[in-house]
């Protein structure tokens, strides 16, 4: 599960580094069981902001999920981290900021 742990002879607390492949399902339940939205790529919340309208450079979001909530008229999030735009109804925690 992990790629790396350490862990400290003093207070014996210990660090370690998911391996890539299980990073990725961390981060999609992460998204799925927030409360506020977030990046379906890197699981970033405070990068995220809601457009008015789809940006045709950056990238979208092939998520089953994030096309379900489009065809039910949910609105776009993009995250600046990853320049991922995705569908999802749950609005941005309070400390990201609207484009």
């Amino acid at each position: 599960m992990y790629s790396g742990v350490f862990s400290c002879d003093k207070c014996k607390a210990r660090v370690g580094w998911y391996h890539p492949v299980v990073l990725r399902q961390v981060v999609r339940l992460q998204f799925v069981f927030s409360t506020h939205t977030r990046c379906l790529k890197c699981g970033k919340a405070e990068r995220v902001s809601r457009l008015a309208k789809r940006d045709y450079i950056d990238g979208l979001s092939k998520s089953p999920l994030s096309w379900l909530q489009r065809l039910l008229g949910a609105p776009i999030n993009r995250c600046s981290a990853c320049r991922l735009q995705y569908y999802d109804w749950r609005r941005a925690s309070p400390e990201a900021k609207s484009e």
